[in-house]
């Protein structure tokens, strides 16, 4: 993304957090816009303590309450979502100004696999309809094997098995 559009995408996300903030009658601290932009830079999935660590190695002073307390009404306004992987901890990503997207995760190697969501995003609208219900967002993740994975499993497979047939021979 270029550096122009980057920059005017954090300070309509600053904006909309501000306005949202205000609503609530909450204030926009240095800390929260610290941390607005700490997100809004981060272009990949994060853990609220990772946050905390890539922040105060920058240098930023900010708390570990404010953090937590922050994501927590960054996902409430929107540009932030919660992802969960696993049984592991949270794991976070900004979605404001980003095309839909849902994950596929490998659960060998973890590794994560955003695909375009708006066939699914088509799906919740139906379903939600049938029941006369406004869908304002979902949460959808495949879980299985990448391709990697796959391969290596059948590379083990196969050597397992060649083992095996050279074991029944007589010599």
């Amino acid at each position: 993304m270029p550096q122009r559009v980057a920059q005017e995408l954090m300070k309509a996300a600053e904006n909309v957090f501000r306005e949202f903030l205000r609503d609530r009658g909450l204030k926009y601290t240095g800390e929260r816009e610290m941390i607005v932009q700490a997100v809004m830079r981060n272009p990949e999935h994060f853990e609220a303590e990772q946050l905390l660590r890539d922040m105060r190695q920058a240098r930023e002073k900010v708390g570990k309450a404010t953090v937590y307390r922050t994501l927590k009404l960054l996902v409430e306004c929107g540009i932030v979502k919660e992802v969960h992987f696993s049984n592991k901890q949270v794991h976070y990503e900004h979605t404001y100004g980003q095309d839909p997207h849902d994950h596929m995760v490998c659960r060998r190697c973890g590794r994560i696999i955003e695909f375009d969501a708006s066939d699914v995003v088509r799906l919740r609208t139906v379903l939600a309809a049938k029941k006369d219900f406004k869908a304002l967002s979902h949460r959808f993740q495949i879980v299985g094997l990448c391709r990697a994975c796959v391969q290596a499993i059948s590379i083990a497979q196969s050597a397992t098995d060649g083992r095996a047939v050279n074991k029944g021979r007589r010599r």
